[in-house]
């Protein structure tokens, strides 16, 4: 079993397994969209079909995977059972419909797109609260205190806010509530999103596990302390900004260097942790994990070069932005789900097939519930659709960009053999 994860308020099988399912095929419909329209990737500008991808990816394979994971990780964290699994269920249902609905919208089929959209968007967001209510809920019952439940509460409340802020700006195009440039306020958006939702989240999660799954016992919390304020004043600052017509860029700059501050901490806590871990050997499921943190290194180094020096590297109007947004949300938040699947859904899997059996008869391991070669496969095709996708956005070239669409294909296959292979396992009995 995963020494760490407790079983006592494990959530059921039937909670978690399924958003591992439709996550896993959200990333498949994204890859083969990927490689169908990958000359829009070289625009620079957002289209139906960037804009569809995009979306599949943050909430049909991201966000429904989290979810899922979630459901599993908060006992973890908090010591807690979920507030409800039947909500967890509805939430589900609501996220499929909506995300099904949005991304058909977002190609405009003829008249019905924008109430396709419209009934999609309405989903998601009512999903979405779901999700945080239950999220919240099961946190309230918790007495634990921790860094990590600090992060979680608040990325949380941050997704909740992105939401409504979304639905605002949207509404806003139409009635003109607040005359902001809608580019201004989409800033807004995506810094409470990415930033307060995805990576306040990622972090709460990686203070608990990464010590846990590399044994480490002295953990320099002070920096994911001082990360939280820094953070968390950032965004705020952020988004307080984007609601004026005119507001100073120097404020703009100095909330935007607390955010990297903030999570130069981060990565220098898991660095310290890494470092000091006892297990040296870094299984299959860490080296994707590790991988993903280069990712998110340089995506920071792209986003600081982009906009404080953008006009000097000579690059196009949105290549850097397109560079850094790709490692940030595939490189790093793909990259850390690639590896993180592996240390916790065969272990909710195992539970539902050999729990009971555990001291009766011989059992298999967790690790034995997929196939390792597939992970060493779509770690290096993950690696090479990165290099290769880039170099192309970089330079321009089609086929590059190609060459890295189809990995990024090649990735989600074997990926998806992997996961498919642990949800519909059939029980083995070791004789």
């Amino acid at each position: 079993m995963q020494a760490g994860l407790s079983t006592q308020n494990a959530p059921s099988v039937w909670v978690v397994a399924p958003h591992f399912l439709f996550g896993t095929l959200g990333f498949l419909i994204a890859s083969v969209l990927a490689v169908l329209n990958y000359n829009d990737f070289l625009g620079y500008h957002l289209t139906p079909e960037v804009i569809a991808i995009t979306h599949l990816m943050i909430l049909g394979w991201l966000s429904m995977v989290i979810f899922g994971a979630l459901y599993q990780l908060i006992p973890v964290v908090m010591e807690v059972k979920i507030f409800s699994e039947k909500l967890a269920h509805v939430t589900l249902g609501m996220l499929i419909t909506g995300v099904s609905l949005l991304v058909t919208g977002f190609f405009k089929f003829e008249f019905i797109s924008e109430r396709i959209i419209d009934v999609g968007g309405t989903f998601v967001i009512t999903a979405i609260v779901l999700f945080s209510i239950n999220t919240l809920k099961s946190a309230a019952k918790s007495k634990v205190k921790s860094i990590s439940k600090k992060y979680i509460i608040v990325s949380g409340l941050y997704l909740v806010l992105n939401v409504l802020f979304g639905l605002f700006i949207i509404l806003n195009m139409t009635f003109n509530w607040v005359k902001v440039p809608h580019n201004q306020l989409l800033r807004g958006h995506l810094v409470v999103g990415l930033v307060g939702w995805f990576l306040m989240l990622i972090i709460g999660v990686a203070a608990k596990l990464m010590p846990m799954f590399l044994i480490v016992h002295k953990l320099k919390e002070k920096y994911l302390e001082t990360a939280f304020y820094l953070l968390n004043i950032g965004i705020l600052g952020i988004f307080t900004l984007v609601w004026f017509p005119k507001y100073p860029t120097v404020l703009f700059d100095i909330f935007l260097l607390l955010i990297l501050t903030g999570l130069i901490l981060f990565f220098l806590f898991n660095w310290d942790v890494y470092k000091h871990r006892m297990r040296k050997k870094l299984d299959s499921g860490m080296k994707p994990t590790a991988i993903a943190f280069i990712m998110f290194l340089l995506s920071m180094i792209s986003f600081t070069v982009m906009y404080f020096f953008g006009d000097y590297v000579g690059a196009k109007p949105g290549q850097l932005e397109i560079v850094s947004g790709f490692l940030l949300i595939y490189g790093f938040f793909t990259g850390i789900i690639l590896g993180q699947t592996y240390k916790t859904l065969p272990f909710i899997i195992w539970l539902f097939h050999y729990q009971k059996l555990v001291g009766k008869q011989k059992t298999p391991l967790p690790a034995e519930l997929y196939n390792d070669t597939f992970i060493t496969i779509h770690t290096w095709t993950f690696i090479l659709s990165v290099v290769f996708f880039v170099a192309g956005i970089l330079l321009s070239s089609k086929y590059s960009v190609l060459a890295g669409s189809i990995l990024i294909l090649l990735t989600s296959i074997t990926y998806a053999y992997n996961s498919t292979k642990m949800i519909f396992h059939k029980k083995m009995i070791k004789q």
